[in-house]
């Protein structure tokens, strides 16, 4: 799950040209965790650049670059970094960035925690069927007509004899409800996916349902409660030829950008793990 991020933005000006918006961005964590074998100090540091400017037509474009992923340098062609443009026609992105059916899905899996123990247990999915099983340079086109929303994308084979990968995602959203419908195909193997997510009270409750040609079918649950600066969630969920498992978090804001994480997640024939610390956002 990707970190939540408060942006501090620097506005840059070319003479002749546009102004255009160079935003950097910071996330850091400490605290202590169980990854299962030892209880464990933890920390990480994240720093994230996103660019975004406008041409004399009006069309849009950016990118972003997550500096905490990289590892073979910038000039990396499929690495944690996406390019963007936008105009009437939609947005059209390249790169590291969500499948169609990714796109579409709404996630059982809310808030965050420093080692994100309720959102990597067996019995949890992201959304995503074939996201990555390529070069990881995913193409998707998205748009949206009022309460709806449509988006394609396309990874290209790497090479390996295997097929592109096609998707295809609709979203409908209103105030209190947003539903998805997502479509993954692969060539030898394809797969569905539908989820509903509805609002009231302060309480999120989310349900998933997803069917692979190969890899059986998928449900899964997912609750949140927020109550003034405390949150909390819980999500189960259950692949029909791979076990189950069950996730809670809590998060309390201190204000500023501080927040007092605590995650724990349960996996049918995993070691359970913990983590505390506090999460903070720049």
């Amino acid at each position: 799950m990707k970190k939540l991020l408060i942006a501090t933005t620097a506005l840059v000006a070319t003479a002749g040209m546009a102004a255009a918006d160079v935003t950097l961005s910071g996330y850091a964590e400490m605290g202590i965790k169980d990854n299962g074998v030892d209880t464990v100090f933890h920390h990480d540091l994240d720093v994230k650049f996103s660019l975004t400017g406008e041409t004399d037509g009006g069309l849009t474009f950016g990118a972003t670059i997550d500096l905490d992923e990289v590892a073979d340098g910038i000039s990396s062609e499929n690495g944690p970094h996406s390019v963007f443009i936008s105009g009437n026609f939609g947005t059209l992105t390249m790169g590291d960035t969500d499948g169609a059916m990714d796109w579409a899905n709404q996630e059982i899996g809310m808030l965050t925690t420093i080692s994100d123990d309720h959102t990597s247990h067996s019995g949890y999915w992201g959304g995503s069927a074939h996201d990555g099983t390529e070069d990881g340079q995913i193409l998707r086109y998205d748009n949206t007509f009022g309460d709806f929303g449509v988006a394609a994308s396309l990874e290209l084979e790497d090479g390996g004899g295997n097929d592109n990968v096609i998707q295809l995602g609709l979203k409908y959203s209103t105030a209190n409800v947003s539903l998805g419908l997502g479509y993954s195909d692969t060539g030898t193997s394809d797969a569905m996916s539908v989820s509903a997510k509805t609002s009231f009270s302060g309480l999120d409750v989310v349900v998933n349902y997803a069917d692979s040609q190969f890899g059986g079918s998928y449900t899964g649950l997912g609750l949140g409660y927020t109550m003034g600066d405390l949150s909390m969630t819980a999500n189960y969920g259950d692949f029909s030829d791979n076990g189950n498992g069950y996730g809670v978090a809590a998060n309390y804001s201190l204000g500023g950008g501080a927040v007092v994480m605590l995650g724990y997640g349960n996996s049918e024939f995993d070691d359970s793990t913990f983590s505390l610390g506090l999460g903070l956002s720049f």
